[in-house]
């Protein structure tokens, strides 16, 4: 049995079985939800950091975006807003069929995928110009020039673009036009 001692939100320990007491970091940003502490074969442990950020969430069997370290891994992200999340998380927990995804333009389908990544890279503490990789799959790659041209302003410049792979999906989540997932480093 584990317990959470907590003084206020940010600093918290953690109180095992034997009376040992394992710290948090402290320095949890405000848009994380959780810190884990997965015990290793050694007997130390691995901090790995959950980010929210506000990004609507899905109920699927993963996290958006994990920090371990100085390391940010965000799952594929897809264009899903609050509103088709909300029905998305509401049919899983009634066992309903999957709402189809909305007839939603690819110039917006885009923001809100790039919007959201940012969201996530920003409540890990890092900047976009940060990511080191990122993969992006499109619906129909005959879209690569307007992808192309929202996802360069995401960045500074040409020089702090990350390295990225950008293919055609045979399918992508719920059909909607793309899914873009990244790499990156807190500074």
């Amino acid at each position: 049995m584990v317990s959470i001692v907590c003084r206020d939100r940010r600093v918290c320990r953690m109180v095992g079985d034997a009376g040992h007491a394992l710290r948090i970091d402290s320095r949890v940003t405000p848009w994380s939800d959780t810190l884990r502490l997965n015990p290793l074969a050694n007997g130390s442990t691995m901090k790995k950091q959950v980010i929210k950020a506000g990004v609507p969430e899905t109920s699927g069997p993963f996290n958006l975006c994990v920090r371990y370290g100085d390391m940010i891994f965000i799952s594929g992200l897809p264009p899903f807003d609050e509103d088709y999340a909300s029905k998305l998380r509401e049919a899983r927990a009634k066992g309903h069929p999957i709402p189809p995804f909305p007839d939603i333009p690819f110039e917006r389908q885009v923001r809100i995928v790039m919007d959201h990544m940012k969201m996530l890279v920003e409540g890990a503490g890092s900047t976009m110009d940060c990511l080191l990789k990122v993969i992006v799959w499109l619906k129909d790659q005959r879209q690569q020039e307007e992808f192309d041209k929202i996802y360069r302003s995401y960045f500074t410049s040409t020089e702090t673009l990350p390295a990225r792979t950008r293919m055609q999906a045979g399918r992508t989540p719920m059909d909607c036009g793309l899914e873009v997932e990244a790499i990156g480093y807190v500074p």
